[in-house]
């Protein structure tokens, strides 16, 4: 018997050893996760902030001219250089009086671009002077994106073809690098925003190539694409920025703007930099014109999250908390709800101590975005370990804080009210006194003196007793 049992741990023990072909499989795997991680940690992103245009779409309230400014203002104290102006039209607008207040005030104009769409051109006819272009030329702005569309279906509806959608763009970029200042870096840059590359890749994905390689011959910055409906999974955004770098090579530009706010958009800008793009055109915020958006702030993170350094010399990053809720409130007119990533109050209100976020692989320190942690009860969970903490949080010393005996008495007693419907917020500090001075005057003198720390971290199986 003794025999048998030895051999049984022996070919235990020999099942569990790593084969070559083990070996090869892990180092599959961690060459897959860490070449991926270079890429995000060692990118130097380029972003233009478009915090007082993107969220004129989806605000209740829409901006007045003093939240433009307060919006340029936060956007630039975060270390933003480039910033897309919002829409002009053929009335009087807010927009209109920023840029009369930016030159009024002398604030250098190289920081902006003014989007413009790319019309039909007809023979014998003008150069189209929108409202856009004529605020251009009016206020001296040295940088436009030229929007465009490109999908057939569309351009059908347009009564136009797709060689003639490439002479109007190509004719467009020209006539604006004549009207533009001469580049030099600053002045006289030129994107082209397209918001329809998939939906062209589905109908005709010979021309979206034919408009790549007459982009690559002509003298822009770079392309500002969009998933305007949010709907294309990452794995597509990666796809077309690889083919959009084929034919325009660094140190052009390529930024994404994915929509929708299902979880895709923050994925995709990921995409973007791991096919070879450079960032995003984005607001700060994620609110967006439908539903939300691959936000600045959480591609910054993200890439922060990935050992990032480039982001922390571009951006000040520990105002990143205070600049969101300014924006939000400048949005919404309300606070952060408390259940958003990165900012909103729970975010770093730590339920479990395996969600607590330092300095580990893909952790974002809260400190590092000007957040502080802390510990929140939930009644139907709670393990002793939080419990502890949120304690502790509100003075209460070692000898109830750490003492495991007190602390299992309140998680139980927790769930006795539970039991019986009395239904509280005890993560409120009151409700929270009142039921550990229960729980207190329930127990024994002796379990009350004073104790070290017994492991109120233990491991997981704890949290279920």
């Amino acid at each position: 018997m003794a025999s048998e049992q030895i051999s049984r741990q022996t070919d235990a023990k020999n099942a569990c050893e790593l084969t070559p072909q083990d070996e090869a499989r892990l180092q599959d795997m961690s060459s897959y996760i860490e070449d991926r991680v270079a890429l995000l940690r060692d990118a130097e992103p380029y972003l233009i902030d478009m915090s007082s245009r993107e969220a004129t779409l989806s605000s209740y309230f829409g901006h007045t001219l003093a939240d433009k400014i307060e919006l340029h203002e936060v956007a630039s104290g975060l270390g933003f250089k480039d910033f897309g102006l919002a829409n002009f039209f053929g009335f009087p607008s807010v927009a209109d009086k920023f840029l009369e207040y930016m030159a009024e005030h002398g604030h250098p104009l190289d920081p902006f671009f003014t989007t413009i769409a790319v019309e039909p051109l007809q023979d014998g006819a003008p150069f189209p002077m929108g409202p856009a272009a004529t605020q251009t030329v009016k206020f001296g702005i040295p940088n436009v994106i030229l929007l465009v569309e490109i999908n057939p279906a569309t351009l059908s509806e347009m009564g136009v073809d797709n060689q003639k959608c490439i002479d109007d763009l190509r004719a467009h970029i020209r006539e604006y690098r004549r009207l533009l200042p001469a580049h030099d870096g600053r002045n006289g840059r030129i994107y082209i925003r397209i918001g329809d590359c998939l939906e062209t890749y589905d109908n005709d994905p010979r021309h979206l190539v034919a408009v790549l390689k007459m982009l690559g011959e002509e003298d822009i910055n770079g392309i500002l694409f969009e998933d305007v409906k949010g709907t294309r999974f990452p794995f597509e955004t990666f796809a077309l920025v690889r083919l959009m770098r084929e034919y325009n090579p660094r140190p052009r530009k390529i930024l994404a703007h994915p929509h929708l706010g299902n979880g895709t958009e923050d994925a995709a800008t990921l995409e973007c930099i791991l096919a070879g793009g450079d960032g995003v055109w984005s607001g700060f915020t994620p609110q967006a014109a439908q539903g939300g958006h691959g936000s600045a702030l959480m591609f910054l993170t993200n890439l922060m999250r990935a050992g990032n350094k480039h982001v922390a010399e571009q951006f000040d990053t520990v105002k990143f908390q205070e600049a969101a809720e300014r924006m939000w409130r400048v949005h919404d007119h309300c606070e952060i709800p408390p259940n958003t990533p990165v900012v909103g109050e729970r975010a770093y209100l730590y339920v479990d101590k395996y969600f607590e976020q330092t300095d580990q692989p893909r952790d974002l320190d809260p400190a590092l975005i000007g957040r502080k942690s802390g510990y929140q009860l939930m009644p139907s969970w709670a393990p002793t370990y939080v419990i502890g903490k949120r304690l502790a949080e509100l003075e209460y010393g070692d000898n109830i804080a750490n003492n495991q005996a007190v602390l299992y008495a309140v998680r139980a007693e927790l769930n006795a009210r539970l039991l019986a419907n009395d239904v509280r917020r005890y993560d409120d500090p009151s409700n929270l006194r009142e039921l550990v001075d229960h729980v207190l005057s329930q127990m024994d003198e002796k379990d009350l003196q004073p104790a070290e720390d017994t492991g109120t971290a233990a491991a997981l199986t704890q949290r279920y007793k």
